[in-house]
């Protein structure tokens, strides 16, 4: 899935890592820019989708025991948590290795 930040004045095209639901809103994890080293929330109501796809995304229960669509290479190890909090660049570098070589563990 792919959006764009309303608020970003540059409106670049951000690829959506996870998505979960708070009281009916939806959240977006992405990675905002080149060389940030972690996950931003982007809410609904703050983006545009331009690609709405979930190629890659599967379905858990996130620590709250709510619903979150998440891209397999951000689940496998658990590697969404060294994304979150705080930012750190070896996790984002791994997530984009996973993805690279493609090999979904399904």
């Amino acid at each position: 899935m792919k959006i764009i930040d309303l608020d970003d004045p540059l409106k670049r095209v951000l690829e959506v890592y996870a998505m979960y639901w708070v009281d009916g809103m939806r959240s977006h994890l992405v990675i905002p820019y080149e060389d940030y080293h972690g996950l931003l929330i982007v809410r609904e109501n703050k983006c545009e989708i331009v690609d709405p796809s979930i190629n890659g995304f599967i379905i858990k229960k996130n620590d709250a025991n709510r619903d979150l669509l998440i891209h397999w290479a951000a689940e496998k190890d658990g590697l969404i948590y060294k994304l979150i909090d705080p930012p750190d660049a070896e996790a984002v570098a791994e997530l984009h290795r996973r993805i690279r070589e493609d090999k979904p563990p399904f």
